[in-house]
């Protein structure tokens, strides 16, 4: 059925009454018909080198008109004739000059169970409902689905498995969200938008943005100009919820990045499909409207010259390449997406952490944009798992082997409680917190993205104030921020289950552990040592320029702060470089710090303009050090000499 026909259905079934036809069953994939893509639009992308003339040759060969740009990545969205996509896309192919030419893909949003809410929260307090941020093994809610429908039950599961929040607050709760802020980190929130009036959002949504057009599809997805990223669907709402809520407030639910603040970026929209007697509910998300959010929240905005909005540290995405057959019903992956990779690769090396759903296969399958890599083959995204109550894998979560371990984290993704736009529940956006529970990779996504803005938060804390804070040219520790953030989530995940269940049988790096991450110990080896970090550097220098080179260690990521001695701006990293402005005598003191604190070294170099050469070594944990060349170098606890 072409979505002509879907909207032919819709129309007659709702002349009949059709809203009595909405269905309270989970659909039978069997009989849905879902399209796979875009009917009459491609993405093409031209080698390097050629000309506007040719390309514009090309797109007239082939009777197709650009609709936008991306220019990130030098890819054309094309409006072709509908019913042409594969036929434009075999001719583009023809020409030597395309690098690729790939079809405009839906990603999928369809819920693995149906809810038997919404709920309203009549101004209750959930936090004790939300057991995967912290599980004492209490009592809460679930969904059972039953030959007569889904009904909430009461159940219970395993203490100690849950993501630890609570604890890690102690730490820190974030930044309130400042759109133009570089050290206030923020979350992009690519779905089906929010509904951002409602109590646990009010005041969390930084921008609204729609990539998918006012009227996309068959127009049953529309917003007002006052709200260009309304959620029709809820999916966006319950995802954005689960990362920013407002938490302690004493209403609703609790989000994991505390004070973090979101962007609401509009990249699915809703859709009925029906199997020619009930109508479903689905979300499609274009990959062109998922490649261009992805390309604005990695980059700084401007309006009339002046910065309205910094670029994001953090995006999140719940949606894949689940594809049903409508033949068969099976459910298959598309093949990556090379725009939407390709804008994954733009963000990541603007220093972007990406995170993305891995899918609700139940199998080791690959899903994209989760599964995204480099040109090297390098992940470019943090893919995430579901768990359960018990630290078990949900039965529905796609998971990783070790012979391809693509799928990085677990965080809890069943029977888990969030927020739904006030509509759901016939309520007025500011009155009241509308609930329900819901279950799939899509709902752990969005605590690894809060999550990640705490650690980012904390990373900042711990950089020296000079350093610079926009992800495209923070480092930490020698390494880009994001990466760091990366690293300390993923080092720091529980290895081991609350039920002694080896977690690295289905990840790569184990179920998130919040807590641990801020403390920065390493959970495969039982948390820091209690000792401080060695801090140790060699240097070599040639006349006024010296180069470092740190080799200290220590529990988990290593910071490092250089103090060059000169009065000039501290610097950071593992390899860093200084100029002196003049012949003379300079105390240069590296400082390591880790989870256990922090230690600093100095050398003392006596510098003359010209050709004339020092080098040296220190060490805090050989109590010495050699230099030679003009050099002397010293230790000293306080790193005084």
């Amino acid at each position: 059925m072409n979505p002509l026909q879907i909207i032919a259905t819709v129309l007659a079934l709702t002349l009949l009454g059709a809203n009595n036809l909405l269905a309270a069953t989970p659909p039978d994939l069997s009989k849905l018909n879902i399209p796979r893509y875009a009917p009459d639009r491609v993405l093409v992308k031209f080698k390097p080198g050629t000309t506007a003339v040719e390309m514009n040759a090309e797109h007239r060969n082939v009777h197709a008109v650009p609709l936008r740009t991306l220019p990130e990545i030098d890819v054309q969205v094309m409006q072709v004739p509908t019913g042409m996509v594969e036929a434009t896309i075999a001719a583009y192919q023809h020409n030597p000059n395309v690098l690729y030419a790939e079809p405009d893909y839906y990603r999928l949003l369809v819920m693995p169970s149906e809810e038997p809410g919404p709920t309203l929260a009549g101004g209750a307090n959930y936090f004790t409902e939300q057991w995967y941020l912290h599980n004492t093994g209490q009592n809460h809610l679930y969904v059972n689905q039953t030959i007569f429908g889904a009904s909430l039950e009461v159940t219970s599961g395993t203490p100690n498995a849950d993501i630890n929040a609570p604890e890690s607050w102690d730490q820190t709760t974030g930044k309130t969200g400042d759109p133009t802020s570089y050290d206030k980190p923020k979350i992009a929130v690519l779905d089906s938008g929010a509904d951002c009036n409602i109590p646990d959002l009010s005041g969390k949504c930084l921008e609204r943005v729609n990539v998918v057009g006012p009227n996309p599809g068959s127009g049953l997805d529309t917003c007002p100009t006052d709200e260009p990223a309304c959620d029709n669907y809820g999916h966006g709402t319950f995802v954005a919820g689960e990362a920013v809520a407002n938490t302690g407030n004493s209403e609703g639910i609790a989000g994991v990045g505390w004070n973090t603040g979101a962007g609401i970026f509009k990249v699915c929209y809703l859709e009925w499909v029906t199997d020619g007697i009930y109508i479903y509910e689905v979300g499609l998300c274009p990959v062109s409207g998922s490649s261009e959010a992805i390309l604005l929240a990695a980059s700084d905005q401007f309006a009339n010259g002046s910065l309205v909005r910094s670029q994001y540290q953090v995006i999140t995405m719940s949606y894949a390449s689940d594809l049903i057959d409508p033949a068969t019903g099976e459910i298959t992956q598309t093949d990556a997406s090379s725009a939407e990779c390709d804008a994954i690769e733009f963000a990541r090396n603007q220093g972007v952490l990406l995170i993305a759903a891995a899918g609700n296969n139940g199998n080791t399958s690959r899903t994209y944009p989760a599964a995204c890599t480099d040109s090297t083959g390098k992940s470019t995204v943090l893919s995430v798992a579901a768990s359960n109550h018990d630290d078990d894998r949900a039965s529905f979560s796609t998971y990783s082997r070790s012979t391809d371990h693509w799928v990085s984290l677990a965080a809890p993704g069943q029977d888990i409680i969030g927020i739904l736009p006030s509509a759901n529940c016939g309520l007025t956006s500011d009155s009241d917190s509308c609930v329900d529970w819901w279950s799939g990779t899509s709902m752990s996504a969005p605590l690894v993205a809060g999550a990640a803005a705490l650690v980012w938060d904390d990373l900042y804390t711990r950089l020296a104030s000079s350093a610079p804070k926009a992800a495209a040219d923070c480092n930490y520790a020698g390494m880009p921020c994001s990466l760091a953030v990366r690293e300390r989530l993923e080092q720091n995940a529980a290895k081991i289950g609350a039920k002694g269940q080896n977690l690295l049988n289905w990840t790569a790096n184990g179920r998130l552990d919040l807590a641990a991450a801020l403390r920065n110990d390493v959970a495969s080896t039982g948390g820091g040592s209690g000792t401080p970090p060695v801090a140790a550097f060699s240097y070599s220098c040639l006349g006024l320029t010296c180069t470092f080179s740190a080799s200290g260690s220590g529990a988990g990521t290593l910071s490092y702060r250089w103090v060059w001695g000169d009065n000039s701006p501290d610097g950071t990293g593992t390899s860093p470089a200084h100029t002196y402005p003049a012949s003379g005598v300079y105390t240069v003191t590296q400082t390591v710090t880790d989870s256990n604190g922090s230690t600093s070294v100095n050398a003392t170099l006596n510098l003359k303009a010209g050709k004339r050469t020092v080098s040296g070594s220190v060490s805090s944990g050989n109590g010495g050090g050699s230099s030679g060349g003009g050099g002397s170098g010293c230790t000293h606890p306080k790193g005084k000499c």
